[in-house]
Parts: structure tokens; C-alpha cells; sequence
């Protein structure tokens, strides 16, 4: 099991050197027996350090967000170069004709498959390649998202197919990440099935990305089409944080798309001072089990008691103090644990966990009191869609403040996502603003009917802001070589582009900017020159 440690809250260490990995000058992953452990639990473990479970974020869209004509009409045209753009998701068929050169050689530069921790350069994949079987000798992508983000990126132009990647002369580094470990997922009532990858392996991959470009001396986009409602929606969550950091270097970039969780009733917003405030949760059907965060920033405080189907409720808990409090309601048969802590290494924000296990269908309430609030704002936040085994829902639920985590994060680059041929807003995206006010999205890229390409090369479309981040990725990687390659502006970083994007971004008269469903508008690459 692997837990995500801050160098600035570090006591001296209480774990061996060799189990340690250094992410950086602030952060560590520390790598434990699960045999040697408790069971998780926030009220035994910190919330941060126990890793969240991020999951996939599910031509005309090209030529809408003005790529083409960065390509075509800008002299000399601008395919991505020079810059490395790192896919960090669950890896890629790379013998498929869209990552391949004209001499049928590898577009990737360096791939890490972290299940089983080995690390293949470009000589070993060209080598696969000679085989007849070359994913027997370097493993490629058994889900198919990775392949589709990276091909949206980077893939290359296939006029019988009406096909073009954003950059596709961006190398590509591959990260493969291994599935979340089975406790976690047990923790978190992930389904079996369910793709989900933990928040710990993802810093290592961004922290292995980083590097590589760093020891290439080139620029790098990181595209991360990955998330979870975990987290305060901050953006000051750990991997938030450390993605901050890698965008603020020299040649960096780090792009996030917002989700997809809208309009799947998995945010409650209330605001309660002097009376308490009940929230409604159905839940479709028995289960084993599933989970609520409630927070409040600080230093607002609020306490809460569960009340189940049948009318039985639990006595509040003490928030002043760290407290974890068991519950068993006997006519469902079903068990709460309660946790309360004070978290956030800068704002000590209060968060409540709140855990059911073997779970009765029905309505569950979580009624909350308020103790010296100020503004009396809280929030709480259901898992993200695909991540339990039934529809658990908010009866009364707010669409804001619905981006999922690590798109929140203040510096990287977020784009929510519209429909190209109508300009629509994608109803699921996320929106803002962060719960702390932040403006976030950034602005919007076509989600709709993205094309791209499928595990067996095929071209097909798909609907999600994980197109919406690899065609911004993909844009980002063309800002990258006209600064950094071309000399324009050497020194440019993540915030420069994403600053410059917004900039430039396409704005409608009737609008208000920036807003919580567009941002600062929809993305104009071309305009950017």
C-alpha cells in the first residue's frame, strides 16, 4: 500500500530508506506491506496521505478551436515539433498506423508500464514492432482510453478518414498506469470492474514525465484525462498541488479536463447559519456500501447525525476536535462510521467522512448543524459516476461546483467542453467555481463526437472532456514549439499558455465572462498569433 507523505509535515522518518520515493523537494510516496497496516481508515490514517481513486473522463472539432489553421495557415506551420506530450492514462497501442512514422518507427519516445515497473525507450518498441505479436514483448493498452486521448493528440493525419491529430509531430512519452490496489479500491466500494488508478501512482507519473523531458532538455505538455469528487474542490488537494508545481516550470504545461459530473446529481451546496439544514440521499438499491465527504471551509464548523429509511438517527458528533465515531442502525443492518478532521496544510479546512456499509435502498439523510459558522456554506460530494455499484444520488442536488479533482488544481490548464457544431455547452461538464471562489473551468474545447482511434486502429467518435483535454493538450504542445522550440519566448511555462489561451479565447456578446460553465470562453488556438 502506498500513502502520499508532505516533506513539510514530515516528523523524522519512521519507515525504511528504501521504501521511500522522492517526488520532488515536497513530497514522498511511501510504500507499505498491507499486511503491516490496519485497516484504512481516515480516523487511523491522515485524508491525504491514504491516495484517491481517479478514474477515465470519458475534424470539426479541430477546425472550430482554430488547430487547422495553425496548421495550415501559419508559416511555418505548427505540429507540436520539438515537444513531448506525456499520456498519462492506461497506455497505448502503439502499433496502430496514427502513432507510427512514414518508415513504420515509433512516435514514443520512452514508455513506463508501472504494473510491472518496467521502462521501455524507443529502440525496444521499434523492436516490438518487427514482430508479428508486438504487444507480447511491450505491453499496449488493454482499455482503450489512452489509445483514444494520445490519438487525439498526436495521431497522424489520415485523409481517408477525415483524421488528424492536434500535434501530430509532438513525441509522445506513455505512462501506463497500474490499477489501484485492491484495498483501496475495497476502501473506496470501487466496483471490481472499474478502471481506477491511484492519486499516488499518478504524482509518480507526472514526477517520471517531468524528469525525462528535463534529461531531453525539451518541453513537455502533461494531458492528464483522469479524476474523483474527492477533495475539498480547492484545488489543494496533494496532487493538485504537485501539479501546480511542474506547470511553473520552465517548458511545462499541464493540462486537466474538468469531468463530466454536471448533471449526475453528486453535489449538495447549502448554506446554514443559526438552523440546521437536512440533505436527501437515494440510494437505488441494497449495496455494500458507499461514501460522502462534507466539507466546510474553514473556519466554519459544522456537526452531523445520519437518519436512515426507517426513522433511526445517530447523536452528533464533537468537530472541535479530531473525533471517529461507529454507528449501527439495526433495523437496515446497516454500519456509519463518522470521521471529523481538520485538514489542508493551509487553510485547515473541516471535512466529514462519512462511510455506510452494507447499505438498504432508500432515503438517507444527513442532517447538519451548524456551530460558529460565519458564512455557513458547506458542501458535500457523492463519488463520481462508474465508481459504485449503484446510482446513489442527492435528491436536491446543485450542478456547480461539479469539476472533478485534479481539475481544480489553481495553475494547470482546465477546459470544460461544448459541442463544435452548435457552440452547445456540453450538459455533463463540470462546472465552477472552485468551492473557495477560484474561476475555474479555464474555458471550454469540443467535447462532442471526438474523433480518434480504438484499440484495433479503427476511427471512431467519443463524447467527454477527456477529447476536450486532448485537443487543449494538443494545443498547448503548438504554443509550446512557436515559444520554447522556436526561441519566441524561451522561458514560457504552463501559465504563460494557459494565460495566453484565455486571453485569446472566443467570447459570445451575450455572455458574462469568465462564468462557471464556460470559464473565460471557448478555445481559439489561432488566435493566439
Amino acid at each position: 500500500m502506498q500513502f502520499i507523505v508532505s516533506v513539510k509535515e514530515l516528523n523524522p522518518p519512521v519507515i525504511a530508506p528504501e521504501r521511500v520515493e522522492k517526488l520532488g523537494d515536497d513530497y514522498e510516496i511511501w510504500t507499505y506491506d498491507d499486511r503491516e497496516l490496519p485497516p484504512l481508515s481516515v480516523g487511523v490514517y491522515s485524508y491525504a496521505a491514504i491516495p484517491k481513486c481517479l478514474a477515465p473522463l470519458s475534424t470539426q472539432a479541430l477546425e472550430k478551436s482554430g488547430v487547422f489553421r495553425l496548421q495550415r495557415e501559419f508559416v511555418p506551420g505548427l505540429y507540436g515539433a520539438g515537444v513531448y506530450v506525456a499520456v498519462i492514462d492506461t497506455g497505448v497501442n502503439y502499433a496502430q498506423e496514427a502513432f507510427l512514422t512514414e518508415s513504420g518507427r515509433t512516435k514514443i519516445a520512452v514508455m513506463w508500464d508501472q504494473s510491472d515497473d518496467r521502462i521501455y525507450y524507443e529502440d525496444e518498441i521499434n523492436a516490438a514492432l518487427s514482430t508479428d505479436d508486438p504487444y507480447a514483448r511491450v505491453p499496449g493498452d488493454d482499455n482503450g482510453h489512452g489509445t483514444f486521448v494520445a490519438g487525439v493528440i498526436c495521431g497522424n493525419v489520415s485523409a481517408a478518414n477525415d483524421f488528424s491529430g492536434v500535434a501530430p509531430e509532438a513525441r509522445l512519452i506513455v505512462i501506463k498506469l497500474r490499477p489501484a490496489e485492491q484495498t483501496l479500491k475495497d476502501f473506496f466500494f470501487v466496483p471490481d470492474d472499474a478502471a481506477v488508478f491511484s492519486e499516488a501512482d499518478i504524482m509518480r507519473a507526472a514526477a517520471f514525465a517531468d524528469r525525462y523531458a528535463r534529461l531531453e532538455q525539451s518541453p513537455a505538455v502533461l494531458c492528464v484525462a483522469l479524476g474523483c469528487n474527492n477533495g475539498s474542490h480547492t484545488g489543494a488537494e496533494d496532487l493538485c498541488e504537485y501539479l501546480d508545481s511542474i506547470t511553473t516550470a520552465t517548458g511545462r504545461a499541464v493540462v486537466v479536463g474538468a469531468g463530466n459530473e454536471a448533471n449526475n446529481r453528486h453535489h449538495y451546496r447549502g448554506v446554514s447559519v443559526d438552523t440546521s439544514d437536512s440533505v436527501e440521499i437515494n440510494v437505488e438499491q441494497d449495496m455494500d456500501g458507499f461514501y460522502v465527504e462534507c466539507w466546510a471551509l474553514s473556519p466554519d464548523l459544522f456537526t452531523l447525525s445520519v437518519i436512515s429509511p426507517s426513522g433511526q438517527s445517530n447523536p452528533a458528533g464533537i468537530p472541535l476536535r479530531t473525533d471517529s465515531g461507529q454507528y449501527s442502525f439495526l433495523l437496515e443492518g446497516t454500519r456509519v462510521t463518522i470521521d471529523y478532521r481538520q485538514t489542508g496544510r493551509k487553510t485547515r479546512d473541516q471535512l466529514i467522512f462519512i462511510r455506510f456499509e452494507k447499505v438498504v435502498r432508500g432515503v438517507w439523510t444527513i442532517r447538519l448543524f451548524p456551530i460558529g459558522t460565519i458564512d455557513g456554506v458547506f458542501h458535500l460530494w457523492l463519488p463520481m459516476s462508474g465508481l459504485l455499484e449503484s446510482d446513489v444520488t442527492f435528491i436536491v442536488p446543485n450542478p456547480d461546483t461539479t469539476m472533478t479533482m485534479p481539475s481544480d488544481a489553481r495553475r494547470i490548464i482546465t477546459c470544460g467542453g461544448y459541442n463544435s457544431l452548435n457552440d452547445a455547452i456540453f450538459l455533463q461538464s463540470g462546472r465552477g467555481f472552485n468551492a473557495d471562489g477560484a474561476i475555474k473551468p479555464d474555458f471550454v474545447s469540443p467535447a462532442v463526437d471526438i474523433s480518434g482511434v480504438d484499440l484495433r486502429g479503427n476511427y471512431i467518435s467519443v463524447t467527454g472532456t477527456s477529447g476536450a483535454a486532448a485537443i487543449t493538450a494538443g494545443t498547448a504542445a503548438l504554443l509550446m514549439e512557436w515559444m520554447v522550440v522556436r526561441g519566441n519566448a524561451a522561458l514560457a511555462n504552463g501559465v504563460d499558455i494557459k494565460n495566453s489561451l484565455i486571453r485569446n479565447c472566443r467570447r459570445k456578446a451575450e455572455n458574462d465572462y469568465p462564468n462557471k460553465i464556460s470559464g473565460y470562453g471557448f478555445l481559439n488556438g489561432f488566435a493566439n498569433f
